[in-house]
């Protein structure tokens, strides 16, 4: 289970959870609007919710955020508390930890560096280092790399779940009510995907286990965890017959 609170400058607030087992477990989309004015005005169709979100994200240049977090790692939750400021045009990002690693800090640009990210561990060795985002020491304990920051790789997951859907929007998509999030009114929207199911797969020459979540935006940390005989995103080549989800995760 993995549990994403960004919170805005705004005090706009998005929460989205998503179970390892159960495409998106729950996301809510906390508005600007005072609570009392979005509940008498009832709760709208559901797409229309959607696609007014993926629309806002589309109009996204620049963020400014707090991220907590709730990760599953190694079958132990474990918390997490970020700064985040993002650039889209061109991809810029830097963060400051306050949990785990209080002072740690990262900046990756795109296009400099290398490729590489800049990084102040705030311990030992006390040096900036340049990291590989895809490398281990990053990915270490990590579902994702800091290319997934900000709001574009939920909404990639929201529509390609849209596209499965199709004409049976409602089959998978429901908003159940308005709830109160942190003194906020937010619209509550559910994912499911009954049919959630692992499926054999066999590695096509130069491949990684990054290459085929993308391709298929699928988790990679899933993919790593339920195959046994894959120890890290390189570890697999040509030919090998390896297990992936048909979608993210179930709900």
């Amino acid at each position: 289970m993995k549990i994403f609170q960004i919170i805005l400058p705004s005090k706009q607030i998005f929460i989205f959870k998503m179970n390892k087992k159960y495409l998106i477990g729950v996301f809510l989309l906390c508005l600007m609007a005072t609570s009392t004015a979005v509940i008498g005005q009832g709760i709208p169709p559901c797409k229309q919710i959607v696609e007014k979100m993926i629309l806002s994200i589309e109009g996204i240049e620049t963020l400014r955020y707090t991220l907590l977090q709730n990760e599953r790692i190694k079958g132990e939750m474990v918390a997490g508390k970020q700064d985040v400021k993002l650039s889209l045009k061109p991809f810029k990002v830097y963060i400051y930890s306050h949990v785990p690693n209080e002072g740690a800090e990262v900046l990756w640009v795109s296009g400099k560096n290398g490729g590489d990210a800049l990084v102040n561990p705030a311990s030992f060795p006390y040096i900036n280092l340049n990291l590989d985002p895809y490398g281990s020491l990053m990915r270490n304990d990590q579902h994702h790399t800091l290319h997934k920051t900000g709001f574009n790789y939920l909404k990639g997951i929201i529509e390609f779940a849209l596209d499965t859907a199709g004409a049976d929007f409602g089959k998978y998509f429901s908003c159940k009510d308005v709830v109160q999030v942190s003194g906020r009114a937010c619209y509550k929207v559910v994912i499911e995907y009954d049919q959630f199911n692992y499926l054999n797969y066999t590695v096509k020459k130069g491949q990684t286990i990054l290459d085929i979540a993308e391709e298929r935006l699928i988790n990679e940390y899933m993919i790593v965890s339920i195959n046994p005989g894959v120890d890290d995103y390189n570890d697999v080549s040509e030919g090998q017959k390896i297990k992936i989800p048909i979608v993210y995760v179930k709900k």
